[in-house]
């Protein structure tokens, strides 16, 4: 970080303390009155959690302005470029994570924005309570021990950015658009269901129904939406009313009525009359 001007006479005052889990550095700061500048394009900069405690510190880059209190955090990632003022008698709790931690691809696109959490949801509580539970911890001196706390506060803190709504409404239309493309290459499949869908993007179910629940529809909803197009066009391509139990058992219906009633929601006709009308305007 390098300090850009610091409000107190004598210099830029800061005093930190702390202990490691791990290759995480868990410190408390406390600083002046002071604007900085930090992270540089390319640099291999950490994710780095801020919560404050006392005074204020305002984190602006070339997207985003957050002024962070007493009381809320802060998680951004350090090698995106930022500017930091912080007002007199500031002091926090800093995390300070490798990136080379988050190794599973989809977790470094939750820091495409800043989180700002309150420290008084249950997990964050959770986070910090662990970590006063690390910090008297003797077992941190095992290797072993280490590797497994880290992981540990790893996963709160990832689980912490997916409930974020900011995260929510960023990567929501891209999951959903990349989970439309496995459906219509296993859309005949009759074992088609989110489990396979969440498998093959390489993410969670549940993190597949939270994208899904920012759009106009669910995951069902979209199977059976493009099932249910497929099917018309089989019906129209077969130009026959005895074709309806042929179609519906093709595309997974559970049977004919299934189809039918899905059918006519969608369409305001049922299969028959649909092909009936479409042969006829075809004549």
């Amino acid at each position: 970080m390098r300090i850009v001007q610091s409000a107190n006479p004598n210099g830029f005052l800061l005093r930190v303390s702390g202990f490691n889990v791990g290759k995480v550095l868990a410190a408390v700061q406390r600083s002046g009155a002071v604007t900085a500048a930090s992270g540089r394009p390319g640099d291999d900069d950490p994710i780095v959690i801020h919560a404050i405690t006392s005074g204020w510190i305002t984190f602006e880059s070339a997207i985003e302005v957050h002024t962070v209190r007493a009381g809320q955090l802060i998680i951004r990632d350090a090698g995106n470029s930022w500017r930091l003022a912080s007002s007199a008698n500031t002091a926090s709790h800093v995390i300070t994570i490798p990136r080379t931690l988050f190794r599973k691809p989809f977790s470094l696109d939750l820091l495409k924005r800043a989180h700002v959490a309150d420290m008084a949801s249950p997990e964050v509580r959770l986070i910090f309570d662990y970590l006063r539970m690390l910090e008297t911890a003797e077992w941190l001196d095992s290797p072993g021990a280490a590797d497994l706390a880290e992981t540990a506060l790893l996963a709160f803190v990832v689980g912490l950015m997916e409930k974020d709504p900011v995260y929510h409404w960023l990567d929501a239309e891209g999951t959903i658009l990349a989970a439309r493309g496995v459906i219509e290459q296993h859309l005949q499949d009759e074992d088609l269901s989110p489990a396979l869908i969440a498998h093959r993007l390489g993410i969670s179910v549940r993190t597949l129904h939270r994208s899904f629940s920012c759009g106009d529809q669910s995951v069902m909803s979209l199977i059976r939406q493009l099932r249910i197009e497929k099917a018309r066009a089989d019906l129209l391509s077969r130009r026959s009313e005895a074709a309806v139990s042929q179609v519906a058992a093709k595309w997974h219906f559970s049977d004919a009525s299934h189809f039918i009633r899905i059918f006519k929601a969608r369409y305001g006709v049922t299969p028959g009359v649909y092909v009936h009308d479409h042969v006829d305007a075809g004549s």
